[in-house]
């Protein structure tokens, strides 16, 4: 039997109106979680998602808990885009906060940010952020103030994010200091830690001795099953090269999916390095992705004399069009200066694309050595982008190798392990 609380106001220690307490928050246990996304509300009031933080990937979190509320920056819209899903549901509610980007709009938007939160955290009675982020650090920081326990899932490095090549400001520096020892602080005093990684974000941010920590992915691969006979044709590809050489009829299709918001997934290296392959390779590059440094993205591709080569195709929706995707390309490329554990590596991946990458994050956990490249090397990338491209026996390999590393990331695998996190998560954060 459940118990109502009755109608109250909680003082605002910002000196704003009091916040008045959900009327309707019962004994039951209720999960805050914060999310970095940036999320549209369309005037029915559903919340929709261009990501693949979507309803179903919440409801995840209802495995352990009654009710999930999501704090996130939301912004009002005319109604759901073509490439949007459902964000809220049943059970599942969004906190909405300013739709801030940066450091510099949060400080503009930061008091009543903290309001909203403050409010959240009141009525909720666990916490689990997402991080790294500006939305979760606001968040944490409220927590600390009001003294709850906390947990934390460490999904990406803010020290590689903001490395050399990502943000082209002079501060880039002292804030890619400053978010790495707020990390460390964070793991630090959390009561129980996910990483998304095996052994490679431990070791930066480690957690206390007394905290609950594990590693698995948060990439759940749900109806990703590969079809036999989208392997049978990739691999007969694979044997006829039908690219070899410059002029030939047909070519590579190399494929790229990454945000162009920010320039952590480095798609500027793969055009540097696809301009570098012309003349020794017949190629055209696909590259998935919207962002406000698409127009610069473009200019380059036209400045380096391939732009006929290179298709952008924006955002596409995740699922069955990502998966439509990457079964047309030959070779997946990802140039990142900063990742966490990708899902959009691991979703190549389980499509038996052979990939490339970076020796960024989490990465090197999931490919061979002889796959990696360094990050911020065009030349590299290239250099490698054309070995493998003339090897049948290689891509074959590689794509067999990927096929079997991606089986990891079944659901059926990862239930067990994030069943057993939430349900520590819960039996941490006392009532």
């Amino acid at each position: 039997m459940t118990e109502k609380i009755s109608k109250q106001h909680i003082h605002d220690p910002l000196g704003e109106n009091p916040l008045p307490l959900d009327t309707t928050h019962q004994l039951s246990r209720r999960l805050l979680v914060t999310s970095e996304e940036h999320y549209s509300q369309a005037p029915s009031g559903g919340v929709y998602s261009n990501g693949p933080a979507t309803y179903s990937s919440w409801c995840r979190y209802l495995e352990a808990f009654d009710e999930v509320v999501v704090v996130a920056r939301i912004k009002p819209s005319q109604g759901p885009g073509n490439n949007q899903q459902r964000a809220d549901g049943q059970l599942v509610s969004f906190r909405p906060l300013p739709d801030y980007t940066g450091p510099w709009q949060y400080l503009s938007a930061r008091r009543q940010a903290r309001i909203i939160a403050r409010h959240s955290i009141y009525n909720c009675d666990a916490y689990l952020l997402r991080v790294p982020g500006i939305v979760s650090q606001m968040v944490w920081r409220e927590i600390v103030r009001v003294k709850k326990h906390y947990a934390l899932e460490v999904v990406g490095d803010p020290w590689e994010a903001l490395g050399p090549g990502t943000w082209p400001h002079s501060s880039r520096p002292i804030f890619r200091r400053i978010a790495t020892q707020q990390l460390k602080r964070m793991c630090a005093g959390a009561v129980a830690v996910n990483y998304v990684t095996s052994e490679t974000l431990q070791q930066r941010y480690p957690p206390s001795k007394s905290a609950y920590a594990v590693g698995f992915s948060d990439v759940s691969l749900e109806n990703a099953s590969v079809s036999a006979d989208t392997i049978k044709g990739r691999y007969q590809r694979f044997q006829e090269l039908p690219w070899r050489g410059s002029k030939t009829g047909s070519s590579i299709r190399i494929g790229f999916v990454g945000s162009f918001a920010q320039m952590y997934k480095s798609p500027d290296t793969l055009i540097n390095a696809a301009a570098l392959c012309q003349g020794h390779l017949n190629f055209e590059l696909a590259m998935v992705g919207a962002g406000r440094c698409l127009p610069e993205m473009k200019a380059l591709a036209a400045k380096l004399g391939i732009a006929v080569r290179v298709e952008f195709l924006g955002e596409l929706s995740c699922g069955p069009s990502i998966f439509e995707f990457l079964d047309s390309i030959d070779l997946f490329v990802m140039p990142s200066r900063a990742e966490g554990l990708p899902r959009a590596l691991v979703e190549a991946m389980s499509r038996g694309c052979p990939c490339i990458a970076s020796s960024v994050g989490g990465i090197p956990e999931l490919l061979a050595a002889s796959d990696l490249v360094p990050p911020n090397s065009p030349k590299k990338l290239a250099e490698l982008i054309l070995q493998v491209s003339t090897d049948s026996n290689r891509l074959i390999a590689m794509s067999k190798r990927n096929l079997a590393k991606a089986a990891q990331f079944s659901p059926q695998t990862l239930n067990e392990s994030r069943r057993a996190f939430l349900e520590e998560v819960k039996r941490r954060s006392p009532l």
